[in-house]
């Protein structure tokens, strides 16, 4: 239980550099944010940010989640300091790219937490405002701890109807890229459940797991291998990229295309 306690806090402070040039390269990589089509469109469309977008509405996204998503310091490591987490920068990056529509983020959750823990939270949103898109990052906790995948499916399940009773989309994000992850937990079932989730009605998956091994393979980054001196800047640009992503994603999703 300690071991993995450790991979939890280890997985959810990680960090990424950027891949310096070989020696006698001739041209320049490929810029470390971009993302293959595979994980820039969803397998649905984003109806209700769509719907905002055309009546030059207000956008409202509600962002759940733990460590990595809320934004939050602590251990020896840190982590990426409230407000620039992956959530504030893909509003950040939706801004630039729709300059004439207003984009709100509320963001809510913490180190730790559950699904069955977040779900409270999400009700409670709901509750004080409308939202278009609520994001719901989800299963580290739950494979760390070793939890039962089927109470997972059950509350995604009973969260997910939630959001779209109330009229909002639904974009579902997995577990960063870790290779100590994979060494010290079995992932697999929860990705299962959330791949499973990701086939109702107005839900859909951001595979942030895969896109970031695809950075890993290609070079671009890798969260395992940051020097300790440089880990600050790495998570700030780590942030950035999943944002830009997760922006491009919602954006395919809502029908805009981007250049």
């Amino acid at each position: 239980m300690r071991t993995l306690g450790c991979c939890l806090l280890f997985c959810l402070m990680l960090a990424v550099p950027i891949s310096p040039l070989r020696a006698g390269q001739d041209a320049a990589p490929p810029p470390p944010c971009a993302a293959p089509e595979e994980f820039s469109t969803p397998d649905e469309p984003l109806v209700s940010v769509a719907a905002a977008i055309k009546h030059g509405k207000p956008i409202n996204i509600l962002a759940v989640g733990s460590a990595t998503t809320v934004g939050e310091e602590g251990g020896h490591t840190p982590g990426a300091a409230p407000g620039t987490s992956f959530p504030y920068r893909m509003a950040d990056a939706l801004r630039t790219h729709l300059p004439d529509v207003q984009v709100h983020l509320a963001v809510r959750g913490g180190r730790g937490l559950t699904a069955e823990a977040m779900l409270p939270l999400i009700e409670s949103a709901l509750k004080e405002q409308h939202f278009d898109l609520v994001l719901w990052q989800v299963g580290t906790v739950e494979a760390v701890r070793g939890l039962r995948p089927d109470t997972m499916q059950e509350t995604l399940q009973d969260g997910t109807q939630l959001v779209r009773d109330a009229g909002a989309d639904v974009v579902l994000i997995d577990s960063q890229f870790s290779r100590f992850l994979r060494a010290n937990a079995d992932i697999d079932p929860y990705e299962t459940v959330l791949q499973q989730v990701a086939t109702l009605p107005g839900v859909v998956l951001f595979r942030r797991f895969d896109l970031m091994r695809s950075w890993v393979g290609e070079g671009r980054m890798d969260l395992e291998r940051t020097q300790k001196a440089d880990r600050e800047k790495a998570i700030a640009q780590l942030n950035t990229c999943l944002g830009e992503a997760l922006a491009r994603f919602v954006l395919n999703g809502a029908g805009v295309g981007l250049k």
